[in-house]
């Protein structure tokens, strides 16, 4: 088949590659998806997906392959499925889509039920797609990606697939694949595109303010006041209604770079359900980790969970014994206005910046995508 550049959003643009048909588009709001997941999952890969499709009104499944329905994925974040494989494989899907991580994409692999479920989706002519690891893992020895098809997928995979290409995203007929963490967002919207069209892409896209090439990406003021130290402590809190994304990320990053990150809960059980209804299960409580030391204490946004974050008194009593000791603490999305700016956090004069739609909580705003002012 004949390459041609696939539609990108203004985000991602030039990183695409299509071969064969357009799917047929619908309205927004009336497609659904099937998220397999496994222990050992890339939860970055799998929560960003979850998270972009429900903001576009699909709704998703998320569907464990193990003999339980918690699973701890790559990373050690621990998801709750909505559902085991085996009692949604009846059921009808605009899209099937596999997260990767190893050694997750493996155990989709070994899923008998999940083979078979894909490949009648296949053979239907709907949607389905796979990240990282999984294109060469589960797709390619199963006989998922066709001969002469091309796919992407991870740069450590690449030889496991018959026909590679280097693009951060392929749509081939109905298969869409993808490269890793870094592109989740890509192949996430380009699902939404397909199924939904550009418009429904954009308007998803837009709220979660993804990288912009002509937007000031980083503004340093004053000092670094923080030390490098060799094995990071990192805090953090989490609530319901918490956005699972930024979550999730900073969770992973920082565990990848070998940061010791404890999850605590804000509420009152170990267990909560963040803004795009994903199960999340915290490391300890909160109550149970603020006479530890932290070299770091990062709150992710998402409402109501920011508002949640600035109503536990000991997570606030945290902070401010974090700020005093001049280590360092952070929000993201909300926060900053919501908890930090209110409650102190954010000095006389101190420039910090937050999601859009929050700017006018901050007495000093900037429009830059990251703010370091001291130690905040």
């Amino acid at each position: 088949m004949k390459a041609r550049s696939m539609q990108t959003s203004r985000w991602f643009p030039r990183r695409g590659q299509r071969t064969g048909r357009r799917l047929v588009v619908g309205a927004q709001g009336s497609k659904s998806a099937l998220v397999p997941v496994a222990n050992g999952s890339e939860e970055m890969e799998a929560v960003i997906m979850i998270d972009v499709l429900r903001r576009a009104g699909f709704e998703v499944t998320v569907a464990s392959c193990e003999a339980q329905v918690d699973i701890v994925a790559s990373r050690q974040v621990q998801i709750r499925a909505d559902a085991m494989i085996g009692d949604v494989v009846s059921e009808s899907f605009d899209a099937i889509l596999l997260p990767g991580g190893m050694p997750g994409a493996e155990r989709l692999a070994g899923c008998s039920a999940l083979l078979g479920k894909l490949k009648s989706q296949r053979e239907s002519g709907k949607l389905y797609g796979a990240i990282c690891a999984s294109p060469a893992v589960v797709l390619q020895p199963n006989g998922l990606i066709g001969e002469g098809q091309v796919a992407t997928c991870h740069p450590g995979f690449m030889e496991g697939l018959q026909n590679p290409s280097e693009a951060r995203v392929v749509v081939s007929g109905n298969c869409l694949t993808s490269r890793g963490p870094g592109t989740s967002f890509e192949f996430s919207l380009e699902l939404v595109r397909e199924l939904l069209g550009s418009e429904a892409a954009e308007s998803v896209g837009g709220p979660m303010v993804l990288p912009d090439d002509g937007q000031e990406q980083l503004l340093c003021y004053g000092n670094n006041l923080v030390q490098p130290c060799e094995s990071p402590r990192v805090l953090i809190p989490v609530a319901s209604g918490t956005e699972e994304m930024e979550a999730v990320i900073m969770i992973d990053v920082l565990r990848r770079a070998g940061f010791e990150v404890t999850v605590a809960s804000c509420e009152a059980q170990v267990d909560i359900v963040a803004s795009r209804q994903v199960q999340i299960r915290a490391d300890a409580m909160i109550g149970d980790v603020v006479s530890e030391s932290f070299d770091a204490i990062l709150l992710p946004g998402g409402m109501p969970g920011a508002e949640r974050l600035a109503g536990c008194s000991a997570l606030l009593g945290k902070l401010k014994s974090q700020r005093e000791s001049g280590k360092l603490y952070g929000a993201i999305c909300a926060s900053p206005a919501v908890v930090l700016q209110p409650n102190g956090l954010i000095g006389e004069g101190q420039v910090a910046t937050c999601h859009p739609g929050f700017m006018e909580g901050l007495q000093n705003p900037s429009e830059a995508r990251v703010v370091v002012s001291g130690n905040c």
